[in-house]
């Protein structure tokens, strides 16, 4: 069954999204960097939202994937979108695969017209557990990478303080490669990181 899908672009703010955010099973510490949500609509009613941020800094499973080295990592990542949240409200057959595949075609397109660079792959981190085990991604032909090593860098007061290493549940990867497009080899920023807020893991820094 084809379903009569439409995503629109929201803010993080949005209370509509705030609100299904706030029922994933990730708790909602915010988002930094770049970063685009959209509210899931069903007929003309909000089913859920999904969201892609930037990707994660350094896991070694998803630098195996794409080929990413310490020499190209800091152009070639903005070539690559973290599927950060995926909530559905609904659970109807083929919705979830049908909004996931929506999704990466609208997302490519609105992340160049922000951006200025071409989305190459993207990534996602699932915390298993009985009923969570990637079987949304790997019916929309994404491949398992291998897992995060549990631990991340976190910033006791902003960014630019020091670091100290936590313990976090270890996470499936699954990654998707875009046929025919490259990782960028150059990259020119036109907007700007915000500060980690204090306390916060940063997702650029989970390591595996």
């Amino acid at each position: 069954m084809r379903y009569n899908i439409e995503l629109l672009r929201c803010k993080r703010s949005c209370d509509e999204y705030k609100r299904i955010r706030d029922r994933h099973y990730i708790p909602n510490h915010g988002a930094i960097g770049q970063q685009l949500h959209y509210l899931i609509y069903l007929d003309d009613e909000v089913i859920g939202i999904i969201s892609g941020g930037a990707s994660a800094y350094s896991v070694k499973c998803r630098d195996d994937y794409f080929g990413i080295t310490s020499e190209n990592r800091q152009v070639a990542l903005n070539g690559i979108v973290d599927n950060t949240v995926f909530r559905l409200e609904k659970n109807l057959p083929n919705l979830g695969t049908q909004v996931l595949k929506q999704w990466r075609k609208q997302i490519c397109i609105d992340w160049e017209k922000k951006y200025s660079v071409k989305v190459c792959g993207f990534e996602t981190f699932i915390i298993e557990n009985e009923h969570r085990k990637g079987s949304l991604y790997k019916a929309d032909n994404w491949d398992f990478v291998g897992e995060t090593q549990g631990s991340a860098k976190a910033h006791n007061n902003g960014i630019t303080n020091k670091q100290h290493r936590v313990e976090t549940k270890k996470k499936l990867v699954f990654c998707k490669r875009i046929n025919g497009v490259p990782l960028p080899t150059e990259y020119y920023s036109n907007w700007r990181n915000p500060s980690i807020c204090k306390g916060q893991i940063s997702m650029f820094e989970v390591m595996a």
